[in-house]
C-alpha cells in the first residue's frame, strides 16, 4: 500500500531566509536529474527501516513508485511525494520530524553546493573547499566549543559492539559534557555514540550550562541511500566525495577514535594513517585511538596486520585499548588537557593530493594499484585506503558494477606476504558478517 506525504522544504536548512522561485527551479531540475539521485536519497531518508537494506538498489526498488514534486501551497514551498510505501512512515502517514530537516540539509548540500572561489587545483585549494563546504552547512558559526571527537566504525555490528560503544560514550559524556560527537551518520557504531551521550547530557544538565548539544553526521553523496542517517543526527552534512569527507572528520575534530567496522572502516583508519605518516604532520598534536571491549581480538589482529605491512613505521602514530569503558573515559579527559582546544576546524594538517584525488573504482585502477613494500609508508597506506574504498564501492555503492563484471575479477598486485595478509583480513571481515551479506559482493578481485 502506498499514500501521499508532504515535506516541507526548511529554509534556514538551505541557508536561506526565504525560498524564492529561482532556488525552487533549481530544485525541480534536480529532481529530474538521474545524477543526483534525489528521488532515491529522498526515500532512504524517510524510511524508518533503515538497517534492513544491504545496498542502494534495495532502496530503489522500495521506492521505484515514488514520485516527487516540488509545490508552493499557501506560500511556502513543499515536496509532494506520491506513491510512497506506507511502511516506511511510523504511522503510515506522516514523516519523522528530523527526517524532514534531513531531507532539507541534503538539498542544501546536492542542488546548492558552495562553488570553489578559485577552482580544485592544488591541495591548498581543495583544503579551502572542504572549510567552505562546512561553513555552508553552518556548522562553523558557533565560534569556540568543547571538545569535539569524530567516531567511526560499523554499519554492521553485533550487539555486544553496539552496547560497548553507546556506553563508552555515556562515560565520555559524563566526564566531559561540553564534548560533541561526529560520526558516519548511519546505524551501529555511527549511531551508538549518540545514544549514549543522550543520557549523560541529561545527568549533567548539559543544556543548562552549554547549550544544545550538535550530533553530528557527515556522508557521502554517493553512500547516503545504502547508509541513510540515524534519527538522531541534527546536523547533517552530504559531501560530493568520500575524500572531502575523510578530510572533514579530521580537520573539523580535536581528536578520533575507531570501533571495529568492516572495509569502510579500514578504508577511514588507513586515511587517519596516512595522514599522520606524512612527514610535514609529524608535530601536530592529534590522538588517534582504536577502542573495543576487554578481551577483544579484532583491533590486536589489525595491529597484526598493521606490523605485516609496515613493520615498525607506524609506531606511535596510533593506540590501542582493549578496557572497560570508563577507563578509556578518564584516559580521554586526562589527556584532553593537553591537546590544544581551539576553534573547530584545524587548518595545521597537510592534506597531500592523493588523499584528495577521488579514486575512481573500475576494473583497471583496482588492477594499478601497487600493494608492495618498494614505496614510503604513506604511499602503501594510499593504496591500501583505495583497495578498501573499492571494496566498499564495489559491495554497497554500485555493486551492478560488479555485476557487471560476470565472473571476472581486477587482479591485485603486490608483496606476497601483503597480499595474502589483505586478503586474509577481507575474509576475515566476510566471515563475521562486516561485509555485505551476499558472497559474491564480499570479495571483488583476485590476489595473485
Amino acid at each position: 500500500m502506498s499514500t501521499i506525504v508532504t515535506i516541507p522544504i526548511i529554509s534556514r536548512q538551505l541557508g536561506v531566509t526565504e525560498l524564492t522561485e529561482r532556488e525552487a527551479g533549481r530544485i525541480r531540475t534536480a529532481l529530474t536529474c538521474e545524477s543526483h539521485r534525489l528521488v532515491e536519497i529522498i526515500g532512504a531518508l524517510i524510511n524508518i527501516h533503515k538497517k534492513d537494506y544491504n545496498d542502494t538498489r534495495a532502496v530503489r526498488e522500495k521506492f521505484r513508485h515514488m514520485r516527487v514534486e516540488l509545490q508552493k501551497k499557501n506560500g511556502d514551498y513543499a515536496l509532494i511525494c506520491t506513491g510512497v510505501p506506507r511502511d516506511c512512515l511510523y504511522d503510515g502517514e506522516h514523516v519523522i520530524e528530523q527526517s524532514v530537516e534531513q531531507v532539507s540539509s541534503a538539498m542544501r548540500d546536492i542542488v546548492f553546493p558552495p562553488a570553489p572561489k578559485n577552482g580544485l587545483g592544488t591541495s591548498e585549494e581543495r583544503s579551502a573547499y572542504v572549510k567552505k563546504f562546512v561553513e555552508h552547512s553552518g556548522m562553523l558559526y558557533r565560534g569556540e566549543r568543547g571538545l569535539v571527537v569524530f567516531t567511526w566504525g560499523g554499519h554492521r555490528v553485533s550487539r555486544e559492539e553496539y552496547d560497548f560503544a553507546k556506553v563508552l560514550a555515556y562515560w565520555l559524556g559524563l566526564f566531559m559534557p561540553d564534548m560533541e560527537n561526529i560520526t558516519g551518520c548511519g546505524d551501529g557504531i555511527m549511531k551508538a555514540p549518540f545514544k549514549g551521550v543522550q543520557v549523560a547530557y541529561g545527568k549533567q544538565r548539559t543544556f543548562k550550562r552549554f547549550g544544545m548539544r550538535d550530533y553530528i553526521g557527515f556522508t557521502e553523496q554517493g553512500i547516503l541511500a545504502a547508509e541513510a542517517p540515524n534519527e538522531l543526527v541534527n546536523r547533517l552534512v552530504v559531501f560530493p566525495t568520500i575524500e572531502q569527507r575523510m578530510e572533514a572528520f579530521i580537520r573539523a575534530s580535536h581528536r578520533g577514535r575507531a570501533h571495529p567496522g568492516g572495509p569502510g572502516t579500514i578504508e577511514e583508519i588507513m586515511t587517519m594513517l596516512a595522514l599522520l605518516s606524512n612527514p610535514e604532520n609529524q608535530n601536530i598534536p592529534f590522538s588517534f585511538e582504536m577502542v573495543e571491549e576487554t578481551g577483544g581480538v579484532y583491533f590486536k589482529e589489525l595491529d597484526e596486520y598493521l606490523r605485516i605491512c609496515f613493520k615498525d613505521a607506524l609506531d606511535g602514530l596510533y593506540d590501542v585499548f582493549c578496557c572497560e569503558p570508563q577507563t578509556y573515559a578518564r584516559h580521554v579527559a586526562e589527556t584532553t588537557r593537553k591537546l590544544p582546544m581551539r576553534y573547530l576546524w584545524n587548518d595545521d594538517f597537510h592534506f597531500e593530493e592523493r588523499l584528495q584525488t577521488p579514486f575512481e573504482v573500475s576494473f583497471e585502477s583496482m588492477e594499478a594499484l601497487d600493494l608492495s613494500r618498494n614505496q614510503e609508508a604513506c604511499s602503501l597506506l594510499i593504496n591500501l585506503r583505495r583497495f578498501f574504498s573499492a571494496v566498499v564501492h564495489l559491495s554497497v555503492k554500485d555493486p551492478d558494477m560488479l555485476d557487471s563484471w560476470g565472473d571476472e575479477r581486477p587482479l591485485i598486485r603486490g608483496d606476497r606476504d601483503i597480499l595474502r595478509a589483505t586478503d586474509d583480513l577481507v575474509k576475515k571481515l566476510e566471515r563475521q558478517g562486516r561485509i555485505h551479506p551476499e558472497k559474491k559482493y564480499a570479495t571483488p578481485y583476485r590476489v595473485a
